[in-house]
């Protein structure tokens, strides 16, 4: 029997993630644990195809835009409640989840925006990874993988977008990202840009510049998403950030 990969998707029940799961679905003889927020509905995931042998796994996560105990809480009964279900490794652990409401000039960005971003996008990933880090190192991949975005670059901050809060806390998962990579001899970590894609986040930041809709659908992502991840090794893209189409993007 071939062997099983297994890989976690936080955000499963919509967007970016949900396509991910989508996807990763029709592979056999593959698991998919999805997440999602308690309140939220399951039925788009219940309602996926999957390859023969392949699983899907549902399970609540609630990631606090304003508690990081309240975090660290959620990620750790996550892996508790992930043994009881009888699972002992995480090949692939994808933090897809993210905030993206708050796209502001630096002028008129609350600071409780800047908190929650940086709660959900940045606390979020870290707390997952060291929550779940001995279900990685039991695995055969051991891939710590963010879905990140350009928008979080530094370097490649050319123009006035409104994108503090969300911008800030990219950058800081990117941080997390690339330190894993430097301080774990066997996991790959790598962040991902999947593209200005059409997601409910997409759209708030288009809003906030007067555009009228992203210009990229969810397959043409997540196909490139998936190739990166894929690729990725300890000695290729490790400790990297990429674009969907494997072009590097500076931190």
């Amino acid at each position: 029997m071939p062997p099983n990969t297994t890989y976690l998707v936080t955000g499963a029940n919509r967007g970016i993630g949900h396509a991910l799961a989508a996807a990763l679905l029709l592979r056999p003889h593959t698991t998919v644990i999805g997440t999602l927020r308690p309140s939220a509905s399951a039925s788009s995931l219940q309602a996926l195809s999957t390859a023969e042998g392949s699983t899907l796994i549902i399970t609540p996560l609630e990631i606090s835009a304003s508690s990081a105990s309240a975090i660290e809480s959620a990620t750790q009964s996550l892996h508790d409640h992930l043994l009881t279900q009888g699972v002992s490794s995480i090949d692939v652990l994808i933090a897809s989840a993210g905030l993206g409401t708050a796209f502001h000039a630096t002028k008129d960005t609350a600071l409780e925006d800047v908190t929650a971003h940086f709660h959900i996008n940045t606390l979020g990933p870290l707390s997952l990874y060291q929550s779940l880090r001995p279900l990685l190192l039991a695995s055969t991949q051991k891939k710590f993988i963010v879905i990140s975005s350009s928008l979080g670059s530094i370097q490649d901050m050319e123009d006035a977008a409104p994108t503090l809060a969300y911008g800030v806390s990219k950058a800081g998962v990117n941080y997390v990202v690339r330190k894993v990579h430097f301080e774990e001899d066997e996991v790959v970590g790598l962040a991902v840009h999947p593209g200005w894609v059409k997601t409910e986040n997409g759209q708030n930041f288009a809003d906030s510049i007067g555009y009228e809709t992203p210009p990229m659908g969810l397959g043409e992502s997540v196909e490139g998403v998936l190739r990166q991840i894929d690729g990725a090794t300890k000695e290729t893209s490790s400790g990297t950030f990429v674009s969907y189409d494997g072009s590097k993007i500076a931190w």
